[in-house]
């Protein structure tokens, strides 16, 4: 699985060292796992810059926009990614429930104290993962279905269909394909065209113009071919 976090911390110092706890407890504990790890110095760039996480460690103490405020913003993009407010101010526990702050790493570091942190939110990000749903109204019955279970969504004749797994398909209308590929974005679906919208989890072989999902062969368009490739690549762990 690939876990796209961000850093938010103003202090070069701080941030290298939360970055070395992060890639230490890869290497030591899940090092088949794929941590994609993007360190801002300023909250201001963060939320212009403001891209689909699964965690963001955020300083609550910082020059300019605080982690608060940054958290609030946060929570206006995205109800679901973990915060985690990294801070030496234990008093801002009562604040962070405004903005469901997931938990606290209190400075100065520590590994030993990180480990336990983080072991827990890697365990909390994987369940969230697998048990994330979302309702598709049809025109006669809305119906929860697992975004885990979801291949891949087609566009066609001003509609969407969902492809899920074991052959079944559900159509829906009223959504563009541009609003479903931001709401799933955190679950890695990726465009290889216009009109498809991929699970990388049933990514298979790439060949050509093509890729093989559960075993459909789906158009790569030649616009979209640099960038689905970049992301398939940094889904399984390989290089570009």
């Amino acid at each position: 699985m690939l876990y796209r976090m961000a850093i938010v911390e103003d202090e070069p110092a701080a941030a290298a060292e939360l970055k070395s706890m992060i890639e230490r407890f890869k290497r030591e504990n899940v090092p088949s796992e794929e941590f994609d790890v993007s360190v801002f110095s300023d909250a201001e760039t963060f939320i212009r810059e403001f891209e689909s996480y699964e965690v963001i460690f955020l300083d609550i103490q910082m020059g300019g926009m605080s982690g608060m405020e940054a958290a609030r913003e946060i929570r206006k993009k995205n109800e679901e990614v973990l915060i985690v407010f990294v801070t030496n101010m234990a008093q801002y526990a009562v604040e962070s429930y405004e903005v469901q702050a997931y938990d606290f790493i209190l400075k100065p570091l520590s590994y030993g104290n990180f480990f336990m942190k983080f072991r827990r939110i890697l365990k909390k990000v994987a369940h969230k993962s697998n048990d994330a749903f979302v309702t598709l109204a049809t025109r006669f019955e809305s119906r929860k279905v697992k975004i885990f279970d979801i291949t891949y969504v087609e566009s066609c004749n001003h509609s969407l269909m969902f492809h899920l797994t074991g052959g079944k398909e559900i159509r829906i209308t009223g959504s563009t394909m541009g609003e479903w590929e931001k709401k799933l974005a955190p679950y890695y679906f990726v465009r290889c065209n216009s009109g498809y919208l991929v699970n990388l989890k049933y990514a298979g072989v790439t060949k050509g113009e093509f890729v093989e999902v559960e075993g459909t062969q789906l158009h790569i368009s030649r616009s979209r071919k640099q960038s689905f490739m970049t992301e398939f690549a940094k889904y399984v762990g390989g290089s570009v």
